[in-house]
């Protein structure tokens, strides 16, 4: 039985209840089985049989697959002939199947299993069986019979490794599933190990039971002690960190937990992704065992941990971890190099006691090299090089199969080294990583091959003497040949190559998120402005694209163009880059992919989305504005071309082809805008199957629907590109831009304003969403913050519109900006999925944190400083952890941004998913840019336009320059408290002229350091 109650004593009674008047549901179901066994011609023991067969083959056990030998036979075959393209599709359906391969006559193991594919069928389980046999068999459903010389040896040898189950011969003998093919080794009942706190810690700032920031607020320390009863004390959810270079990364948890990526997050993953933030499992783990005693445990806090404290340290490109039990000291560091693609583990081991110790080190990753281990791991085939390096390549991984994976040890002189690729003898049976079978074997099997539950497990033999260290490094990389994977760990076998790629990824962070560092009254703003941010923005959103709770791998259209939008202080080039890349993804008719997976995949889903194509002129008009950049509108790029979506159709996902026809960033521009140009029954945008919230894909799903909030948007684009048509001469499209853009304004000063304030959109049916006449959603602050950051509000206007923001959406106590009110629940209308949420949860009532810095943009703009720095503030993940009750609540990191916080009761102010997000780069922005009021100008101007609280005494900004250009110096005091507009600029202590209460700083990009000072008043 499986079923659910609201406690356990309604389960005992639902239990009790089954007991008494269950028993006739069981013996109907008994009778059922009995005829259908009956009717397929099976005994209780064939069907029994083909019940744990089944089993077999969803868990891939290598009893039921193509022999080891066998199989890298095929594996050889399959790779010579797709690098070959020899390998031709027949009319045999895609996926796995059932291979029977018979010799003369249907034998009786191929007759059972033609019955048993029909009982499966009937029991839910259709599968389909391609039977191979000089003679034919009876005609069924779902069975392709061929003879053996109608399949060329490349797709046999294809269909052979992709098998579920191969039956030649007589049927599989399958073990006893109730025994144990390896008992696990038995764990000692849990001892002090250590000291349960790690001694000689620094203060840390903003601790909160859990953690706390350093010093340089550049690592969040969580540090969890030991306690006999209750074990670790560990954060409520995992605490991660994204580290990620263009092409390769990993995330890691405070635990040690994680997994590892390779060219695309979501697709190729080496290790399993988890998405269990109960359970943290383990896909990768690291064991240190003493050899004496054959007492072994965890140098990470798991997933062995031992009886004493543990400390993670997540950084900018890195994670450390520290621990001392057993007589030892611990540290292990993660990370990965700025450009190569290898996963880096450096484990230091410091005698502390006055005895030698013989010790093993143990690395251990279930390997996946695809998406899941269901969909890839029993394809892949491993093996060791005679140079020690473990290789492992999957020949049926699409686009990717051309990766060859390594893992290598390097434990230093005179260490003995030691590995097995089969993760089965690895873990054993009935084992976990947390208390694996290999552990209680003297050295690891040295198994290899193709038919094994892969893994990549290696283990060093060392010596330690009193007060020595050792220093042992293990790589997990990919490259797209072999050469590549052992020249690779040649590299880093080299003495310091290891310490140098740490202090040159070190050294790039630094740069990168230091380019724009900030001191004002507000730490918990600064801790995010000076780093986290633009760290979470560039390595999880903007390469990683992937993160504990959401692991996409594609680029998003309106996405990476916002992130990269962020990075125009310290990379403009990523921007520049990034304005190219989606210029590249149009249709010639201006619509673009919502998403796509990179090369080598182009794939990609064509929809209906409305906003997605008009963030190309935004972020475009934002760059040149910027950086003075014009020639970017010169670069050319290519239109797609798929087929059009069918009526009634909201999307597909589809691989593009190169349209033959090409334009410049200013043409897929003006295509962009051209097709958004649209006109519902209020004069307003039509919506399509959603705007900037997904979730309300069903607003205008038929074609009339119309959105208020695009219509803002649109106004805003307009305004900011109109210039750029007029320096290029474009006279037709200036006339039509303006004429559209005044009517629009018109349009949604009327049919948009609501009497308090502006509407949402409205449905196909002509009902609104965001008036108070509505039944739900009564307001939504995305279009209130709009209307005032499009110019479109009217004074009057948009101060009532925010008082109705602060009144309705904005709750201090909760420390919440919620992005409507109240939720979809009843409503008779469709707004689409976001209904499907529960109230308070994502875009449904709870806080979308991407809305929520509109909001603040909106009320700095309107003059609204006090509060837009208050709200700032509020909405730092460090003011919703500040003590050991809020992390109780909050539950999720609070050194990183969270999408959404939770909004109705009973989970008012938990945070959602982490990470991958792209307020983080809004955040970073409204700071600096709303609040501080720093911008740049042409490229040559710094204009500063603070909108900061008149209580803040000063505050300080230092820019360096990209390129090493230069560095800027601004500080800027406040002594009269009265912080409206700048009185008096100096640079380099030479007054400037301040016009409207905004200072214009000359950049000189000379390499020099200035200083700039300004007063308020």
């Amino acid at each position: 039985m499986l079923g659910a109650a609201p406690g356990r004593d309604q389960a005992l009674a639902l239990t009790s209840a089954m007991d008494a008047g269950g028993q006739p549901l069981f013996d109907a179901a008994r009778a059922a089985g009995s005829a259908l066994q009956q009717r397929i011609g099976l005994t209780d023991t064939q069907a029994e049989y083909c019940q744990r067969l089944v089993v077999a083959m969803l868990y891939g056990q290598s009893a039921v697959r193509v022999p080891a030998s066998t199989a890298a036979i095929a594996s050889a075959v399959v790779s010579g002939a797709a690098e070959a393209g020899g390998m031709r599709s027949s009319d045999l359906p895609a996926g796995p199947m059932i291979l029977l391969r018979s010799v003369g006559r249907i034998d009786a193991s191929v007759d059972l299993m033609l019955r048993a594919r029909r009982y499966w069928a009937a029991l839910g389980m259709p599968l389909n069986v391609l039977l191979v046999a000089d003679g034919r068999g009876p005609q069924q459903e779902g069975v392709y019979q061929r003879r053996p010389d109608e399949i060329p040896p490349a797709e046999m040898a294809n269909i052979e490794l992709n098998a579920l189950l191969i039956v030649r011969g007589g049927l599989p003998a399958l073990g006893d599933v109730d025994g144990a093919a390896h008992a696990p080794p038995r764990m000692p009942e849990t001892l002090a190990d250590g000291p349960a706190a790690l001694p000689g810690r620094p203060l840390l700032r903003f601790f909160n039971g859990n953690g706390g920031f350093s010093e340089a607020g550049d690592e969040y320390v969580i540090r969890m002690n030991w306690d006999a009863e209750r074990g670790l004390h560990r954060p409520p959810l995992a605490w991660t960190n994204a580290i990620s270079n263009e092409g390769f990364g990993f995330l890691v948890s405070e635990s040690g937990a994680g997994y590892t990526w390779s060219r695309n997050s979501r697709v190729h993953r080496l290790t399993p992704w988890y998405n269990d933030p109960i359970r943290d499992p383990h896909g990768e783990a690291l064991y240190l065992r003493d050899e004496d005693s054959g007492v072994f445990w965890s140098p990470l806090p798991g997933p062995v941990p031992a009886g004493a404290g543990y400390e993670a340290a997540h950084g900018f490109g890195y994670s450390r971890f520290r621990h001392a039990s057993h007589e030892l000291e611990q540290e292990t560091v993660m990370f990965v190099p700025r450009h190569d693609p290898v996963k880096i583990v450096r484990v230091r081991v410091t005698n502390r006691g006055a005895a030698t110790r013989r010790l093993s080190l143990f690395s251990y990753q279930r390997l996946v090299l695809g998406g899941t281990p269901a969909d890839s791991s029993r394809f892949v085939v491993t093996e060791h090089d005679a140079s020690g390096v473990l290789l492992a390549h999957n020949p049926l991984a699409g686009q990717f199969a051309d990766g060859v994976t390594f893992a290598a040890a390097l434990p230093g002189a005179g260490a003995a080294v030691y590995y097995s690729a089969d993760r089965a003898a690895f873990i054993g049976r009935h084992g976990s990583p947390a208390n694996p079978a290999a552990l209680a074997a003297p050295r690891l099997d040295g198994a290899t091959g193709a038919g094994l539950d892969p893994c990549a497990a290696l283990q060093t033999v060392h010596e330690l003497a009193p007060g020595a260290t050792l220093e042992c490094v293990f790589l997990l990389g990919e490259t797209v040949e072999r050469k590549g994977a052992l020249d690779l760990v040649r590299r880093y076998r080299e003495p310091g190559a290891v310490q140098k790629a740490f202090d040159e990824i070190t050294a790039f962070w630094r740069h990168t998120v230091g380019a724009v560092q900030v001191t004002t009254p507000a730490p918990a703003v600064d801790l995010m402005q000076n780093g986290w941010l633009a760290y979470q923005n560039l390595s999880c959103r903007i390469w990683g694209r992937s993160a504990f709770y959401q692991s996409g791998g594609a680029l998003g259209y309106r996405d990476q163009l916002q992130d990269s939008s962020a990075m125009i202080y310290a990379r403009p080039d990523l921007t520049r880059q990034q304005i190219r890349i989606h210029a590249a993804h149009q249709f010639v008719e201006g619509d673009v992919l919502h998403w796509w997976h990179t090369a080598p995949m182009e794939q990609g889903l064509r929809t209906r989305f409305s906003d997605d194509l008009l963030w190309l002129p935004y972020i475009t008009a934002f760059y040149i504005g910027t950086t003075g950049d014009w020639s970017v509108l010169d670069e050319v790029e290519p239109f797609l071309t798929a087929p059009l979506l069918e009526e009634g159709e909201d999307e597909v996902y589809l691989k593009p082809e190169l349209s033959g026809i090409s334009g410049d960033v200013y043409e897929h521009c003006c295509r962009a805008l051209d097709r958004s140009l649209t006109q519902g029954a209020h004069g307003l945008p039509l919506m399509g199957t959603g705007d900037w919230n997904d979730g309300m894909n069903r607003v205008g799903r038929e074609g009339r629907g119309e959105s208020v909030w695009m219509g803002f948007f649109l106004s805003r684009i307009i305004k900011d590109f109109l210039p750029i048509c007029e320096k290029r001469g474009d006279s037709t499209r200036v006339k039509f831009y303006r004429a559209y853009h005044d009517h629009l304004d018109h349009a949604l000063n009327a049919d948009g304003w609501d009497g308090e304030w502006y509407r949402r959109a409205f449905y196909d049916n002509g009902a609104v969403i965001g008036s108070k006449d509505s039944d739900e959603c009564q307001i939504d602050a995305l279009a209130q913050a709009w209307a005032i950051i499009s110019e479109v509000a009217p004074p009057l206007r948009a101060n009532q519109a925010l008082d109705a923001m602060e009144q309705r959406l904005v709750s201090e106590p909760d420390k919440l900006i919620r992005l409507l009110t109240p939720a979809f629940v009843n409503t008779p209308n469709d707004p689409g999925y976001i209904k499907g949420y529960v109230a308070g949860v994502r875009e449904n009532g709870g806080q979308y944190t991407h809305a929520a810095c509109w909001a603040v943009r909106a009320m700095a703009e309107a003059g609204r400083r006090d509060r837009a720095a208050t709200l700032l503030e509020m909405l730092s993940p460090v003011s919703h952890a500040l003590d050991p009750a809020a992390v109780a609540v909050y539950q999720v990191e609070p050194y990183v941004i969270a999408a959404d916080i939770y909004g109705e009761a009973p989970h008012v102010g938990r945070g959602g998913w982490t990470w991958y997000t792209g307020s983080s780069g809004w955040m970073y922005r409204v700071g600096l840019e709303s609040v501080l009021g720093f911008r740049i100008e042409g490229g040559d101007t710094i204009v500063l336009a603070p909108r900061i609280p008149d209580e803040w005494p000063e505050f300080s900004i230092r820019h360096q320059l990209p390129d090493d250009g230069g560095s800027y110096e601004i500080v800027v005091r406040n002594p009269q408290r009265r912080a409206g507009s700048v009185l008096h600029a100096a640079l380099d202590g030479a007054s400037l002229a301040v016009h409207g209460g905004v200072a214009r700083i000359p950049m000189r990009r000379d390499g020099a350091a200035h200083r700039v000072e300004l007063v308020l008043g």
